[in-house]
């Protein structure tokens, strides 16, 4: 019985050292390489299912914060959090997506799945958006197929 009155406590400890070590910690100032004029962009990507009526999204704001939506596109939203990246990290996708956009003018090209990066600054007033069927591997949608599968490597998977 004393011995158990001794462990209590150190698994009391040991629980609270883990649930303090295993959460991700959320930044609270937008990235250092955000001007102000872009402090409200967002970058989101995802997969739609046209026939189902269903959207798997994911959002990244300024912060680095990912948030993630699984359901139908009526009831779409930012979703929960899922992680925040490093804002070394978000510095260097969002100059990505730019880029990215600027290379790929326009793609639109929709089928029964549809991927798609969207590039949202509501401040400067500016919406890209990027669709292609991820069945079809065409010239045109090779770098935003790069930029999606980069973007993805920020998802943690299960």
């Amino acid at each position: 019985m004393r011995c158990a009155s001794r462990f209590i406590p150190f698994l009391i400890c040991l629980a609270a050292f883990s649930m303090i070590s295993c959460g991700t910690p959320r930044p609270q100032n937008v990235a250092p390489c955000v001007p102000r004029t872009q402090e409200a962009l967002i970058v989101r990507w995802g997969t739609e299912q046209d026939s189902l009526g269903t959207v798997e999204q994911y959002t990244m704001n300024t912060k680095g914060e990912i948030f993630s939506y699984s359901g139908k596109l009526s009831e779409r939203n930012q979703g929960d959090f899922s992680v925040a990246v490093d804002q070394g990290k978000y510095c260097s996708l969002a100059k990505d997506v730019s880029d990215c956009f600027l290379r790929t003018q326009a793609l639109n090209v929709h089928g029964t799945r549809a991927r798609y990066v969207e590039y949202r600054n509501t401040a400067t007033d500016v919406y890209l958006r990027a669709v292609w069927n991820p069945d079809l591997e065409t010239f045109q949608s090779r770098d935003m197929r790069e930029l999606f599968d980069q973007l993805m490597t920020l998802i943690p998977r299960d």
